[in-house]
């Protein structure tokens, strides 16, 4: 019998079942498909991220002594973990106001209607603590954000990414594009181009002369 986590609260603990859980869809790349006069075909625009996607699962309430607690779970953002894919989880937003009057008066039945970010994250975090020039392997299909802390100041590349850091100590987030020395704000101590992606495979890190150590962590990411 399939289940699913939200907010840390799983589907047993609220006598809930899942009558239905379909498989979760790809993300769709979001791409603008734009009409000009006088062209054939469209002129199309990568603009190089995914869309959220929606997702539902239609649940039987074994006990209606469990609706205020299904009232008070089912709000928010949070991580949802599904059986269908034991070893991630997605940040899911509820989109449905549910009616229990109209579902769980008369059927027992009612759907949970979510909006999925368009990318799913292993539960494991991987660490990678480089002291010299080396490579790491990436999993998943799609590219994903390290965190990325370095020892020391000078240069050095990761995935092709060139970095230059005048400070030793600091971590960037290249998902939030923000580098920092614990809660400080370290941006003007990075000077790069652009924060660095790894990309699925072998990703190269090179360390210049004044970097002793570089960690990276990142979660493998599924579309």
């Amino acid at each position: 019998m399939e289940s699913f986590v939200f907010n840390n609260i799983t589907s047993e603990s609220l006598d809930i079942i899942v009558k239905k859980m379909p498989l979760v869809p790809r993300a769709e790349r979001n791409i603008e498909s734009i009409s000009i006069v006088g062209r054939n075909g469209n002129f199309h625009v990568d603009n190089k991220n995914y869309m959220s996607k929606s997702y539902t699962i239609d649940c039987i309430a074994k006990n209606k002594e469990k609706i205020d607690d299904i009232c008070k779970t089912f709000v928010g953002t949070h991580k949802l973990k599904l059986s269908k894919y034991p070893n991630r989880f997605w940040n899911a937003t509820i989109k449905n106001q549910i009616d229990f009057d109209v579902y769980l008066n008369y059927l027992n039945e009612f759907p949970l209607q979510f909006e999925l970010d368009p990318i799913g994250y292993s539960d494991e975090e991987v660490i990678e603590d480089i002291n010299t020039s080396s490579s790491i392997n990436v999993g998943g299909n799609v590219e994903v954000y390290p965190i990325i802390t370095i020892i020391g100041t000078g240069n050095l590349t990761i995935n092709g990414y060139p970095l230059q850091v005048l400070e030793s100590n600091i971590t960037i987030d290249c998902d939030l594009m923000q580098c920092f020395n614990e809660e400080i704000a370290k941006n003007d101590k990075v000077i790069l181009d652009e924060f660095p992606i790894l990309n699925v495979g072998i990703n190269d890190i090179t360390l210049g002369e004044g970097i002793s150590n570089v960690t990276i962590k990142y979660r493998q990411g599924w579309l």
